[in-house]
């Protein structure tokens, strides 16, 4: 296992493009808060759904972060799941590393432990920020305040694999770098939610439009504003958002079919 971390670690230490990724992400995370509190402060948004004296604060501060994170880790750790495939193919070295004598299965052992690594110092950095400027905020500082809300820790880890092993999904499937990162952001932004609500919405009015494999994702970490909305619409027996519980299984289940394709992918790549 550490002889295969330390190989892709080879691999993309000097990759520009990772570098500059993993450097924007560590600056946007805390930043995202600085500009949340100074943006919510300036429209003056109504205390019910986001009250600006305790978005910093905990436990409200791991909730929005989460939302933060999302985006940020749609947009870099999305990204660096396509081009931790599409470069192999670029750059001819995944079958470098098979003439070396790494079998096709130690490659695709590599590339998740790969995933699973980033997608963990991602979530450890997102507790540490939280924690900082919650420490910092809080007045009151009770254990109990402090880790009301730290189970978010735990979904946010799942999101960010999730973004990352989609990536790889995609650049599995069409390797050039380009096409896989086109089609991961038209997927996203477009094409599913045109499917659950122009199609299946119309079509198949009911909760089963919710469990599509982005979609569940990102109601692992979705925006306060929205929790409050399904809290009032749940009354009439419907929901905007799934569960937490429905989306952690949710995402299991499709991140469980794509790690499958992409294993079957690897095995079966023309070299």
């Amino acid at each position: 296992m550490r002889y295969l971390l330390l190989l892709e670690w080879k691999k993309f230490k000097h990759f520009r493009t990772f570098r500059v990724m993993s450097i924007l992400y560590l600056i946007l995370l805390p930043l995202s808060i600085i500009v949340g509190k100074a943006f919510f402060s300036y429209v003056e948004a109504p205390v019910e759904f986001i009250d600006v004296k305790t978005l910093t604060r905990f436990p409200e501060i791991w909730a929005y972060l989460a939302y933060a994170g999302n985006w940020l880790s749609f947009l870099f750790l999305g990204f660096m799941g396509v081009l931790s495939i599409t470069t192999e193919f670029a750059n001819k070295t995944l079958r470098q590393n098979i003439i070396n004598g790494i079998t096709r299965k130690e490659f695709f052992a590599a590339k998740i432990l790969l995933v699973i690594s980033i997608s963990l110092a991602a979530t450890l950095y997102f507790a540490l920020v939280g924690f900082s400027f919650g420490a910092f905020s809080t007045y009151d500082l009770r254990l109990t305040k402090i880790f009301a809300g730290t189970e978010q820790v735990l979904y946010y880890f799942l999101m960010c694999l999730g973004y990352m092993i989609f990536g790889m999904f995609l650049g599995v499937l069409f390797r050039r770098t380009g096409i896989a990162l086109f089609l991961y952001i038209v997927y996203v932004i477009f094409l599913e939610p045109t499917i659950r609500w122009a199609v299946h919405g119309n079509l198949i009015f009911n909760r089963s439009l919710n469990f599509y494999p982005l979609n569940a994702i990102e109601d692992l970490s979705p925006i306060p504003i929205f929790k409050i909305i399904d809290s009032m619409t749940r009354e009439n027996d419907f929901s905007i958002l799934l569960t937490k519980t429905e989306a952690s299984i949710t995402t299991i289940i499709y991140l469980s079919i794509f790690i499958y394709v992409i294993y079957w992918r690897i095995k079966k790549a023309d070299l």
